[in-house]
C-alpha cells in the first residue's frame, strides 16, 4: 500500500499519562508503530502510536488503546475488516473471489490470498484458550500493578457482535467472541465471568456509551468502584 493513497494522520497518546506505579508523570520516547491501514470504510488512514515510559521504573512502554485496537498487529487492515471476512466466510459461507469483490466495492484493496491471510489471523485468535489467556494476565496484572486494566471492544457486523478483550498494559488480545446481537444472553453470561463484582478490576477501557448499549451492560456488572473509560473519537 503506498503512502500516496493515505488521506490522513492520526496521532495518538497513551490513555493515561502517570505511571501506574510509582506515580510520575510518563515521558515520550518513541513511536511504537507507525502504519497505514484500510479502514471497512474504505479510508486509508496513517496510524501512530506514541509510546512513553516513566523515568524512574522504566521497565514498560505505555501506548494508545484506542490505537492499538484498530487493526491487529502485523497487519494493515483494520479490526473491523478482518471480522467482515469472518463473518462473510463463517454465517455467508462466501467464497473469497466473492468476499475480495464485497471489499473492493467498498474501496478496499485486497488480494484473495490476503483474504485467506487475515481470516486464518483471526481464526487463530479466535480458537486459542481464552480462560487460560485472561486468567494468567490477571494474575500478572495483579503481581506487577496491584490492579487489572482491561479493554473491551465491540465490532458490528450485521446481526453479529465480536467483542474483543485486550490486556491494558501490554494491547495483547487476550479473547475473541462472537455473539448473535446485543441482546444474546451469552454476552452477559461470558462477561460475567470475567468482569462481574470483580474488585481487582481498577479500569476497564470500552466503545463511546452514546453509540452503544454495550457500556450500560459493562456498568451493570461491574464493581461501582471500577472505572470505566471510552475509547477516544476516531
Amino acid at each position: 500500500m503506498k503512502d500516496l493513497n493515505v488521506k490522513s494522520v492520526k496521532v495518538y497518546k497513551p490513555e493515561i499519562l502517570s505511571c501506574p506505579i510509582c506515580g510520575n508523570q510518563l515521558k515520550y520516547c518513541y513511536a511504537i508503530s507507525n502504519k497505514v491501514v484500510q479502514f471497512s470504510s474504505g479510508k486509508t488512514i496513517r496510524i501512530k502510536n506514541l509510546g512513553y515510559k516513566c523515568p524512574k521504573c522504566m521497565d514498560t512502554v505505555y501506548f494508545s488503546q484506542t490505537a492499538n485496537k484498530l487493526a491487529f498487529r502485523g497487519y494493515t487492515y483494520s479490526t473491523k475488516t478482518v471480522c467482515m471476512i469472518d463473518y462473510e466466510k463463517t454465517i455467508k459461507n462466501k467464497g473469497r473471489d466473492e468476499i475480495c469483490d464485497l471489499l473492493a466495492n467498498k474501496n478496499i484493496e485486497i488480494s484473495d490470498r490476503n483474504i485467506n491471510m487475515l481470516h486464518k489471523k483471526f481464526i487463530e485468535l479466535y480458537e486459542m484458550d481464552y480462560d487460560k489467556n485472561i486468567k494468567e494476565a490477571y494474575k500478572n496484572m495483579l503481581d506487577k500493578y496491584k490492579e487489572i486494566r482491561i479493554c473491551l471492544d465491540l465490532i458490528t457486523v450485521n446481526e453479529i457482535i465480536y467483542v474483543l478483550m485486550y490486556n491494558f498494559f501490554t494491547g495483547e488480545i487476550l479473547a475473541i467472541w462472537k455473539f448473535e446481537g446485543i441482546d444474546d444472553p451469552k454476552l452477559i453470561d461470558t462477561l460475567s465471568l470475567y468482569i462481574k463484582d470483580n474488585p481487582d478490576i481498577s479500569t476497564i477501557f470500552s466503545v463511546r456509551g452514546y453509540v452503544s448499549k454495550f457500556v450500560p451492560i459493562i456498568k451493570s456488572l461491574i464493581c461501582k468502584k471500577t472505572k470505566v473509560y471510552s475509547f477516544l473519537k476516531f
